[in-house]
């Protein structure tokens, strides 16, 4: 009995961090596929999804060295003092922006296909939604997580299934170089799940020999999603692949089914998404900064809406830019965390061991990727 609840709790923490992890990102990655040819998004897949995995799995080490229940800001607090608390939150914050406008666009073009409006007052109709339901107490939104993740991969399945007789292999074969970094910032705004590892460590409960195989399960399920998704769309739709690559899979398959079935999916991620976004911006200002809780609302709101109102709406530019500044500066406070945090009296129940040239390499790299990623992106 004990061991059948381990293994329960076990993939219920795995499922946390694919419920996470799966969301809006999954729709732009055929297009940046499509614009760079498959062999060079792939191979920045591969590469991509390595280095996050070594990120969360250094997360989930802090977190077994850390006593007592803490988020991402309280580790840095606590590693890295009051300031580094500040910068992490204030950052967090402004890329939490940066991703709400994200679920307004891509929302807009769902919702669009289905109730037969235009992307933009569909975009403001689901904002209205949106803002009244982040009052709601998350309690509501954390129990279906789970749930969620399984429509989705059910939802992929079921249209994969509808369009996998349409694949022209071909389709794989073009590559360009001039978009060799497009993939970047989309792949890693996509795969990236760590603030829920902290969590997960409190799921597994007595067996946290198992936080490291949870948190390379989770990561690996999402990728082998994406990979699938990528396959199906970019195989169906070819030059056809759109931003949102539901519109243009229906359109290469002429099927309202998948149009419908296809904006369903898209609607349902990212309103799940954007609702524990939206709740986890507006906690922190109402906790972390002692705001009054309606202008935290009201601020939460706010700001991405603002944006979206004075024309932010390209959809892969600000998916790219969020994705990678986001990467960069939260692996170089998670790798400054690590260093610190060796000094803890608690074992952890694994360990990653790196040499010092390697925090340097990665931090490096991550600084470099995100201002090439920025730089192209304010270009296209």
């Amino acid at each position: 009995m004990a061991e059948n609840k381990q293994n329960g709790n076990f993939w219920l923490a795995v499922f946390s961090l694919v419920g996470t992890t799966i969301g809006a990102g999954i729709f732009s990655l055929p297009y940046a596929f499509f614009k760079s040819g498959f062999l060079i998004g792939f191979l920045e897949f591969v590469a991509l999804v390595a280095a996050v995995l070594l990120i969360q799995l250094i997360i989930g080490e802090i977190a077994l060295r850390t006593k007592g229940k803490k988020r991402f800001i309280g580790y840095a607090e606590q590693y890295l003092g009051y300031r580094w608390k500040l910068f992490v939150t204030i950052s967090t914050l402004l890329g939490g922006i940066g991703v709400i406008l994200v679920y307004i666009i891509l929302a807009g073009n769902f919702l669009s296909f289905i109730i037969g409006k235009s992307a933009v007052s569909s975009s403001l109709i689901f904002f209205a939604v949106w803002f009244l339901f982040i009052l709601t107490k998350p309690r509501i939104f954390g129990k279906t997580e789970l749930i969620f993740s399984f429509s989705i991969i059910s939802i992929i399945i079921l249209i994969s299934s509808f369009n996998i007789g349409y694949i022209n292999f071909n389709n794989f074969k073009d590559f360009n170089v001039d978009n060799v970094l497009l993939p970047y910032g989309v792949i890693l705004f996509a795969i990236s799940g760590y603030y829920v590892i902290p969590e997960m460590e409190d799921i597994i409960g007595t067996s946290k020999r198992k936080l490291k195989k949870a948190i390379i399960f989770g990561t690996l399920i999402p990728a082998a999603v994406y990979l699938f998704f990528i396959f199906i769309v970019l195989g169906v739709s070819g030059s056809l692949t759109s931003p949102d690559a539901i519109s243009g899979l229906a359109g290469a398959s002429n099927s309202k089914i998948t149009l419908l079935l296809g904006s369903f999916l898209g609607l349902l991620a990212v309103s799940e998404a954007s609702l524990s976004y939206g709740i986890y911006i507006k906690e922190t200002l109402w906790y972390d900064f002692k705001i009054n809780k309606w202008l935290a609302w009201f601020l939460t709101g706010a700001a991405p809406l603002a944006l979206f109102l004075m024309g932010a709406r390209n959809l892969i530019m600000i998916i790219g830019i969020v994705g990678a500044l986001f990467f960069a500066f939260h692996a170089i406070v998670v790798l400054l965390i690590h260093k610190k945090s060796k000094s803890s009296e608690i074992k952890p129940d694994y360990e990653i061991k790196l040499p010092n040239f390697v925090y340097y390499l990665v931090g490096l790299a991550a600084i470099f990727g995100a201002l090439l990623e920025v730089w192209y992106s304010l270009s296209l």
